[in-house]
């Protein structure tokens, strides 16, 4: 009887920091998602510039399409999601000229890696 109870208190300690774990990451996940459906309407294609693996687009709400450069983006893309260290790609793109990608959120993934949201807009921001 006592190895089960000893058995069930290594399990308890090593399961509570794992679910605790896994609890936080999805907390963390859902929040990027939130920030992004708050600034992407649900109608628009949000476009993810060779992301890895994100569990965000699982929570938001507008159709995600993935493309492996900033070069691929459609020349109608709106809204285009990329990680922080090529945003200097979607700075000087001119895909899209006379519009412009301008930033207009950055959002933490569940690794703590920042990605940047980007708005193709007018390049005087109207």
């Amino acid at each position: 009887m006592a190895a089960f109870v000893g058995l069930g208190v290594v399990i308890g300690a090593i399961g509570y920091p794992v679910a605790a774990m896994v609890l936080k990451n999805r907390q963390q996940v859902k929040k990027a998602a939130a920030e992004i459906n708050a600034l992407v309407p649900a109608n628009e294609t949000l476009y993810a510039v060779n992301p890895d693996y994100q569990p965000v687009f699982f929570y938001v709400k507008s159709p995600v399409q993935y493309v492996s450069h900033v070069k691929n983006l459609p020349s109608n893309v709106r809204y285009f999601l990329i990680r922080n260290k090529n945003e200097e790609e979607a700075l000087v793109a001119k895909n899209w000229a006379p519009l412009r990608a301008r930033e207009i959120a950055r959002v933490r993934d569940y690794s703590k890696r920042e990605m940047v949201l980007f708005e193709v807009a007018p390049a005087n921001g109207d």
